[in-house]
Formats: C-alpha cells, structure tokens, sequence
C-alpha cells in the first residue's frame, strides 16, 4: 500500500512538473519562492484543502489558470502529491 501511494505522488509530481511549474513553486525545498501561484505547500496546509477541494478545483475555469483538461486518474496523483506535501 505504501509502495503504491508513492508511485501515485511520483506520477503527481511528473504532472505537476509538466504542468504546474512555471507558475507554482511545487516541492517543498521551493516553498516561498514567489512565483504568480501559491505555492504548493501552502496549499497542501491550507485547513480547507482536501483531495476532493483539489479535485473539484482542478476541473473548475479560473481566469488566471491555464484551461487544463484532467483525467480522473491524472486529478486523483495530482491531488495525492499536493497532500503529500503537507507539514504535520
């Protein structure tokens, strides 16, 4: 189970690396670096953000946000890797 639950953060990070870094600081070693997206860090912590925030979010139009087109499983190792970033 755990074995599994790393593949899925390392295929969420491969998509966050192809999609989400120009505009994302999207591991925790470049947390706070400015970018014109919140951070990935912040947003793993925000009390708000679950998988189900994320996924809903992912599939939502924002103005400043490129129009992605997500699959499921894209949205659900998406997901899991920003969670995975949360700070105890």
């Amino acid at each position: 189970l755990v074995a599994r639950e790393h593949e899925h953060d390392l295929l969420g990070h491969r998509l966050a690396e192809a999609w989400c870094k120009n505009c994302h600081a999207i591991e925790a070693v470049t947390a706070g670096v400015r970018g014109r997206g919140p951070d990935f860090v912040a947003i793993a912590n925000r009390a708000s953000t679950t998988a189900l925030s994320l996924k809903v979010f992912f599939k939502t139009s924002h103005h400043r946000m490129p129009n992605l087109i997500i699959a499921p499983e894209q949205a659900d190792d998406l997901a899991n890797y920003i969670l995975s970033l949360k700070r105890n």
